[in-house]
């Protein structure tokens, strides 16, 4: 029984990551060259340290969001699975409440951040002078993701507390053993295109 929460948020997730993913690749190929020509050209392109910390920011906010899609974030469930179903539920609601409420702050700081830079017309101390409104921007999108993301959890955890507590704790409880052997069969059923 999948949540319905997560069918709708995970496939954007998944872009978002492998949109990231793609801009490590191209940094990473940016940073080679830099290293090939510092060494034994002569010459550097300029900003690739800039683009390296806007990239690890950019990356780190919409990695989390992935990470909130896919179950993903540590949980300590020592004590969590030996407690009252009733106890259970009343913790995972705790717990993806104070999720949403941290990732909501997060984005509103991020947004104060933006705004400030885009009234100071901030731009990187580097040669190239990027305006930080860009890359901020960027920033910017991953903490709303992820600000959604938990909302969204948050709120249909709410709605089962009051009706459906076995699928609260099946949803937004720490997954067990059996369902993360059973992701991994399906991600590596998946990388080599066999049925599932």
């Amino acid at each position: 029984m999948d949540n319905p929460i997560t069918r709708v948020i995970q496939p954007v997730a998944r872009l978002a990551a492998i949109l990231c993913g793609y801009g490590i690749l191209l940094l990473a190929f940016a940073i080679g060259v830099e290293v090939i020509g510092r060494k034994w050209f002569a010459f550097s392109l300029q900003g690739v340290d800039d683009f390296g910390g806007f990239a690890l920011a950019i990356t780190a906010a919409i990695g989390a969001s992935y990470t909130l899609a896919h179950r993903g974030h540590t949980r300590i469930d020592v004590f969590l699975l030996r407690m009252p179903a009733l106890w259970q539920s009343v913790l995972n609601v705790a717990a993806m409440v104070t999720f949403a409420v941290f990732a909501v702050f997060a984005f509103f700081q991020a947004v104060s951040v933006w705004r400030e830079s885009q009234l100071f017309m901030s731009v990187a101390d580097s040669p190239l002078q990027t305006p930080l409104i860009y890359p901020q921007g960027a920033w910017v999108f991953g903490q709303f993701l992820l600000a959604i993301f938990a909302l969204a959890f948050a709120v249909h955890a709410l709605m089962l507390l009051a009706g459906d507590r076995k699928r609260l704790n099946r949803f937004y409880g720490p997954a067990t053993v059996d369902e993360e052997v059973e992701a991994e069969l399906e991600a590596r059923r998946a990388r080599e295109g066999t049925p599932s």
